[in-house]
């Protein structure tokens, strides 16, 4: 178990250095990933995100959430902020002992979703279609219910949601804490947003998107890597509006590999690995995917 560890870390560490010496051998391609990172984070993500971090926290600290079923406190909470908050709220309450490990799984299970106004806003404006905006969000919320299903198994126990939830200290300190951990959760999203940008700006600087040779794949492709860049480039494809639809309902539900990269760090110490977030988001994108061919045959 011991080699396997040191040779996972050993294979992290030798990752990290290549990855810093591609970027000093290639500046400007990491200053372009860095500023396209930094845009999509400013303009989309602090804006919606931030307060909902904020706040939720600060209730959690006050002991309030006694009052609300554990089961559907991620959920609400990811359904009006967006990723990776149901990670971030699932994990604080396995952490806290309100859920088991196995149950916290579940929850998640349905719970790792992005909000509607992303949904039909952002991801709307890049299918430039209503209808199919709203086929992207049933499918999407459809998937997350269906994917519960698919994850319920095993230890399914509840022990409410734990008293000592909340923190001493007056409500300005809490709330002070809240805006400190608000922030910490800003920060680590943008550094997965600017990893994956600097990336995906890289592989495209070595040609690598050349081999696929067909632009909607390398689209997908950079989707499940980075979601919203992904999508937006999908949505400018030469494509019919259905088949539009069905594939950037996969990738908001996969989230791609920089959502479950910040949400396994959210929920990192609750028990809750990266390997179970991979897990379920790929269920969740091909559910999704599945509503939305569906859907689409009948709304579009």
């Amino acid at each position: 178990m011991n080699m396997s560890v040191n040779k996972k870390n050993k294979l992290i560490v030798f990752a990290a250095v290549l990855f810093t010496v591609t970027m000093v051998c290639f500046p400007q391609v990491t200053e372009v990933g860095s500023k396209s990172a930094i845009i999509i984070w400013a303009n989309s993500i602090v804006p919606v995100l931030l307060p909902f971090f904020i706040f939720s926290d600060f209730i959690k600290r006050t002991g309030n959430l006694e009052k609300l079923p554990p089961r559907v406190y991620p959920f609400l909470v990811a359904f009006l902020s967006g990723y990776p908050m149901g990670a971030k709220v699932t994990s604080d309450l396995v952490t806290e002992r309100s859920l088991s490990a196995e149950t916290g799984r579940h929850v998640l299970s349905y719970s790792l979703v992005t909000g509607p106004a992303f949904i039909m806003g952002t991801v709307g404006g890049f299918l430039g279609n209503t209808e199919a905006a709203a086929v992207a969000a049933f499918a999407h919320y459809g998937g997350a219910l269906m994917n519960g299903m698919l994850w319920k198994q095993g230890d399914d126990r509840i022990n409410g949601i734990s008293k000592h939830a909340a923190r001493k200290g007056s409500l300005l300190d809490g709330f002070s804490g809240s805006i400190l951990a608000g922030f910490k959760a800003m920060a680590i999203i943008l550094a997965y947003l600017m990893f994956f940008m600097i990336g995906i700006n890289l592989m495209e600087e070595a040609g690598l998107f050349l081999l696929i040779g067909n632009e909607t794949a390398v689209s997908v492709l950079k989707g499940m890597l980075e979601m919203t860049a992904g999508s937006s480039m999908v949505g400018a494809c030469n494509i019919s509006l259905p088949l539009k639809t069905v594939l950037i309902s996969f990738l908001v539900s996969f989230g791609g590999l920089s959502v479950i990269g910040h949400s396994a760090s959210m929920a990192g110490g609750s028990g809750i690995g990266i390997a179970d977030i991979i897990k379920i988001k790929i269920t969740h994108g091909l559910l999704a995917g599945i509503l939305a061919v569906i859907l689409s045959w009948f709304m579009l």
